[in-house]
């Protein structure tokens, strides 16, 4: 199978994230709580029922402890290569810090974030990313607003302030993604205990969790449109890489926010990316979505939930 529309994928993913917004300020009442498991169970949940073609997995053998991953995205096709994604996803708290991730790494690793580095490496197109579930009352930073200043917003492909975009909604980050390098920066510099896990240190470096496949086209005749119907044309495997690449090493969400506009042309190699899929992916393609049972070790995934986005193959030209 195979997803039909890019540009359903981002919309569905933007929905989600509201729903999540929606799901963590709820559950900041009183004997309501929502873990991080449930919210992504719930999201890839979302995902597989919006999005003709997307492959999501379950499985019950997973070494999400040494792998360090909450689940794994596969992005591409046979011809184009794959991209793959490790995530580690981190609830916002009632105090406004992402306190676990102080969580401890697998091993001699001081921290679950390094354990995820650990087993990615950007020059084999294997990216290592946090996605953090936010939501909290309106007001709760600045009266009458969802934001969150001072932290430094990046969503706008315009390049307006929070206050002036007209692209983004604050609950766009119900699902905030940041390259783990920089959370590994963020929370290794010295800072008094109450700050080091603050909201507003983390999202300063990030972008909605829809934008890692590339921002939304920025289009001033089309403000009502927040996804352009342009996304599904061109070679969309490169614009998630070259994306990627900016979010990781190319300056980060600034970088990629100025970049927004020609991040299809972000000069990539190709043959970084993954030719021969590990065993347990393979299976997955070949068997309907849903719960895996993993039939040898070797098909033990590396996370708890596993999602593929595969290309539609292109038409062939017919000949004159």
């Amino acid at each position: 199978m195979a997803i039909e529309s890019f540009r359903d994928l981002c919309t569905a993913m933007d929905t989600a994230a509201i729903d999540t917004w929606k799901r963590i300020e709820f559950g900041r009442l009183p004997g309501r709580r929502f873990d991080e498991a449930s919210v992504t169970d719930n999201l890839l949940f979302t995902l597989q029922n919006q999005v003709p073609g997307l492959l999501t997995y379950q499985s019950n053998q997973v070494q999400e402890r040494e792998s360090g991953a909450d689940w794994e995205w596969w992005i591409g096709d046979d011809q184009a290569g794959w991209i793959c994604l490790r995530i580690q996803a981190k609830r916002v708290y009632e105090d406004n810090t992402y306190q676990m991730l102080k969580h401890p790494g697998a091993g001699e690793d001081a921290f679950q974030y390094d354990t995820l580095l650990k087993g990615c490496n950007p020059d084999q197109a294997r990216y290592a990313f946090h996605v953090f579930y936010n939501g909290w009352p309106k007001g709760t930073f600045e009266e009458g607003t969802y934001w969150a200043p001072p932290a430094q917003w990046n969503a706008c492909p315009g390049l307006s302030s929070y206050r002036d975009c007209k692209h983004a909604q604050p609950r766009h980050y119900g699902c905030a993604i940041i390259s783990t390098l920089d959370v590994k920066k963020l929370s290794d510099i010295a800072a008094p205990a109450a700050s080091r896990f603050r909201v507003q240190r983390y999202l300063s470096a990030a972008v909605p969790w829809s934008y890692a496949f590339g921002f939304p086209p920025w289009d001033p005749n089309r403000e009502e449109e927040r996804w352009h119907p342009s996304l599904d044309r061109g070679d969309w495997v490169d614009r998630v890489h070259g994306t990627l690449e900016v979010l990781t090493r190319r300056g980060g969400a600034p970088g990629a926010r100025d970049a927004s506009g020609h991040l299809g042309e972000i000069p990539i190699d190709r043959d970084q990316r993954t030719f021969g899929l590990p065993p347990y992916v393979e299976a997955m393609r070949s068997s309907a979505p849903g719960r895996f049972e993993p039939a040898s070790e070797d098909e033990a995934p590396a996370a708890p939930q596993t999602v593929i986005v595969e290309r539609k193959p292109k038409r062939a030209r017919r000949r004159k």
